[in-house]
C-alpha cells in the first residue's frame, strides 16, 4: 500500500477496541486491486492501541489524541489529512466481507458521479442483515420510539441499490470534495452526526445511496459497551440538536417536548424494573444523566456532548 498515491483513504476512529481494530485493519490489508491509505484516529484509548499500531501496522497513519475529542472531531481530523479524494469512514468494529470490497467501492463511485454518499450493506457478526439506513429524525419517528412501536416494523433488505435519506456512520463512502462543499461532521453531535451529514448532502441536491452489493460486517457498538451514561444521553440530546438545527420552530418545540416525555418514560420504566433486576440500574442511571443533560440544554444553553 506504500509508495504510490492511494485510491482511497480509510479513516477509523478508535476507543478501547484493540482486538476489533486489529481485525478491521487486517481485512483492509487483504484487499486486492486497490491502493488504500489507513488513518487511525485514537481517542486516548487505555488498551495499548498505540503500541499495537506501532508494532504490527507501522504503515498505518496514527493520530493519537491525548483526550477523547469525540467521534465527529476525530473523523474530521482524519479526513483533513487524507491523501486520496475518495474517503471511507469506517468503525473499528467492522471487517470488509470480501477481498475485492474496496475495488468495487472505487469502481462504483467512479462510475456514478451523481452519488455523493454511498453506504454499504452492513451485516451482523452472524452474517444476518443489519439495518443501516433510515429516515431523518422527525415527530413520527419519535412517537413510534416513545411507545416502542419502532420495533414492530420489519425491513426487508432491498436487493439492489436504492436512494435513502440517511445511512449509518459505521461505514460511509464519499469524496473529499463533498466535505469542502457542505462541511465535515458536526462536532456538536454524537450518534446523529451521520444523519446530519447525509441531510446536508441531500439539501445540496445530491444522492445518498445504499448499495447491497458492497458488504461490510459490523459487530456493533463495541466502543460503547458499559458506557450507557455517555451513549444514551448523547443519542437523545443529539436528536433535539438535529431538530433545532434543521426543523421549523413549531416542529422543534414538539420534538423537544416529546423528547422529555421519552426520557421520563424510560427513567420510570427502568427505575421500576431495576427493583426486580439490578442489571437495569445502568440504564436507570443513564436516563437520569439524560434528564439532567436535557435541562442543561434547554435552560442553560449547554449543548456540549457528554464524554
Amino acid at each position: 500500500m506504500a509508495g504510490s498515491k492511494p485510491d482511497i483513504s480509510i479513516v477509523i476512529v478508535s476507543y478501547n477496541v484493540q482486538e476489533y481494530l486489529s481485525h478491521c485493519i487486517d481485512s483492509i490489508m487483504a484487499q486486492k486491486d486497490i491502493v488504500a491509505e489507513i488513518i487511525v484516529v485514537d481517542n486516548n484509548s487505555t488498551d495499548r492501541t498505540r503500541d499495537l499500531i506501532a508494532s504490527k501496522y507501522p504503515e498505518v497513519k496514527l493520530i493519537y489524541n491525548s483526550d477523547n475529542v469525540g467521534f465527529s472531531a476525530a473523523n474530521n481530523h482524519g479526513i483533513k489529512i487524507a491523501s486520496a479524494e475518495l474517503i471511507l469512514l469506517l468503525n473499528p468494529d467492522t471487517e470488509l466481507a470480501e477481498t475485492n470490497t474496496l475495488h468495487y467501492v472505487k469502481k462504483y463511485m467512479d462510475a456514478d458521479l451523481q452519488t455523493a454518499i454511498m453506504a454499504p450493506k452492513l451485516l451482523n457478526t452472524d452474517g444476518s442483515f443489519q439495518l443501516s439506513f433510515w429516515s431523518f429524525h422527525g415527530v413520527r419517528e419519535l412517537v413510534l420510539e416513545l411507545f416502542y412501536l419502532h420495533r414492530v416494523k420489519k425491513i426487508t433488505p432491498p436487493s439492489s441499490a436504492i436512494s435513502v435519506e440517511a445511512a449509518s456512520g459505521a461505514a460511509l463512502i464519499f469524496k473529499k470534495s463533498l466535505v469542502d462543499e457542505i462541511g465535515g461532521l458536526d462536532e456538536n453531535m454524537f450518534w446523529t452526526e451521520d444523519i446530519d451529514f447525509c441531510y446536508r448532502a441531500k439539501e445540496s441536491g445530491k444522492k445518498v445511496i445504499w448499495n447491497p452489493d458492497i458488504r461490510i460486517i459490523h459487530h456493533g457498538g463495541k466502543s460503547s459497551l458499559g458506557n450507557e451514561s455517555v451513549t444514551i444521553p448523547n443519542q437523545v440530546i443529539s436528536k433535539i440538536k438535529f431538530s433545532r438545527k434543521h426543523d421549523s420552530k413549531p416542529v422543534f418545540y414538539l420534538i423537544n417536548i416529546l423528547s422529555l416525555l421519552f426520557i421520563c418514560s424510560r427513567l420510570l420504566i427502568f427505575t421500576l424494573i431495576s427493583f426486580i433486576n439490578q442489571k437495569y440500574n445502568t440504564k436507570r442511571k443513564a436516563y437520569w444523566v439524560t434528564l439532567k443533560a436535557y435541562f442543561r440544554l434547554n435552560f442553560q444553553g449547554n449543548s456540549s456532548i457528554l464524554k
